[in-house]
């Protein structure tokens, strides 16, 4: 995993809400990646090699985010809101994107009678 914070982008009065790129994320493993973004709870499975960007809208200043890394997941926790989840273009990528299918063997939402 890398990730690379951007520099804040110079703006005028009349467009603090313009997006600004505050960290980019890319998944340098073999494996799916989750990444959550706090504190909306949405999940974003990066495959190997690809590359998200969290966005803000205006200039943010300060402390902007808090990354944290565990095995196959990363956390970001948004200090400036709102934020989202994109790409390098500033598309956003939605909730569940990538996310693998269930178990059929593991349903959460059902009880084993005996």
């Amino acid at each position: 995993m890398d990730t690379t914070t951007s520099g804040a982008r110079a703006h005028g009065p009349d467009d603090d809400q313009t997006p600004t790129a505050v960290l980019r994320v890319r998944n340098t493993g073999a494996e799916l990646l989750e990444l959550t973004l706090e504190p909306y709870g949405s999940d974003h499975w990066m495959r190997p090699g690809e590359t998200f960007v969290i966005w803000t809208l205006g200039d943010p200043g300060g402390e902007v985010c808090e990354v944290e890394h565990e095995p196959g997941r990363v956390t970001v926790h948004a200090e400036h809101l709102p934020a989202y989840v994109g790409d390098a273009d500033g598309d956003e990528i939605e909730c569940g994107h990538n996310r693998p299918a269930p178990s059929p063997s593991v349903d959460p939402f059902k009880l084993r009678l005996p």
